[in-house]
């Protein structure tokens, strides 16, 4: 069965949310960083932010892969593109996490992130893969793959670098399309009550015209 891509539209964002959720759930850290319990409508906000953090900015071009012959939403990518030192510079946002997180956690491995970025590419165009999530049910179908071409494609028409933070779940995956391992960042969750050892977040980039996406 084909998978086609195509730009999200307001309509997808729901599903979008709902695969992120999916792809997170066995995450160590999404336990310590949303422990719960969330409102009712905690989705529905969700939803509602990602829509208007679209809108409002400009640098965010949302992808998702759709199955050509159910026409079902599989997998998702949140593209930002910053072709100049202005939009660089300015790309960190003020964070916010409502009701059922861990705020202390959230902003000890959010901002740490945000922090870590800034260090590595400070003003320098680039873009940035924020978010990449399939459907567990539809893993291994090349989807990530295909979402990934699309921002490769993107960075060489552009002449820009790549950066992303990765899970160490999708650390193999990110290393077999081409990105190199620049930093990491640790964090001891065990201060929030998981585990014994701290999480490593890999920090990979992504020079243009240096790697080609394989299935």
């Amino acid at each position: 069965m084909a998978i086609i891509v195509q730009e999200v539209s307001d309509a997808d964002v729901p599903r979008a949310c709902e695969i992120e959720s999916a792809a997170y759930a066995d995450n160590p850290a999404n336990l310590v960083l949303f422990p719960g319990p969330f409102p009712p409508d905690s989705a529905e906000r969700r939803a509602s932010r990602l829509v208007e953090e679209i809108h409002n900015n400009a640098t965010i071009r949302c992808l998702k892969a759709v199955d050509e012959e159910t026409g079902e939403l599989i997998a998702f990518a949140k593209w930002h593109i910053f072709s100049t030192p202005e939009t660089a510079g300015t790309a960190e946002k003020v964070l916010y996490f409502g009701p059922g997180t861990n705020q202390e956690a959230c902003y000890a491995f959010f901002g740490g992130l945000a922090a870590r970025k800034k260090e590595v590419m400070g003003d320098k165009p680039h873009l940035y893969l924020h978010l990449l999530h399939s459907d567990p049910n539809h893993q291994n179908r090349g989807a990530g793959s295909l979402l990934i071409k699309w921002g490769f494609q993107k960075a060489d028409e552009l002449n820009l670098p790549i950066y992303l933070e990765s899970s160490p779940a999708a650390h193999g995956f990110y290393q077999k399309h081409g990105f190199k391992d620049v930093q990491e960042f640790s964090l001891d969750l065990s201060q929030y009550g998981a585990g014994n050892k701290p999480h490593v977040t890999p920090i990979m980039t992504r020079e243009p015209g240096k790697a080609t996406v394989q299935s």
